[in-house]
């Protein structure tokens, strides 16, 4: 017997393009919070805070300043 896609082609690409995204926000994120860590501790609210971004320009801006800074809490003020 022959099995049916589950969802139309368009849902998969919908949701294909989607994990996608999300999973490009969440490593330029956890790339984010590695390059501060050279600086010392981050505060959780600002952990939090770039976790959940799904923003894809915000976060290349903030990984970018995230390079250009000397503190965590510089970086907290820029951003």
């Amino acid at each position: 017997m022959e099995q049916k896609p589950v969802f139309h082609t368009d849902t998969c690409c919908f949701f294909h393009a989607e994990a996608h995204e999300l999973g490009i926000a969440k490593g330029t994120a956890e790339c984010i919070l590695d390059t501060l860590s050279d600086y010392g501790k981050i505060p959780l609210g600002l952990q939090e805070r770039i976790l959940r971004q799904r923003n894809s320009s915000l976060l290349k801006r903030w990984f970018l300043l995230a390079r250009q800074v000397h503190t965590v809490e510089e970086f907290a003020n820029r951003m």
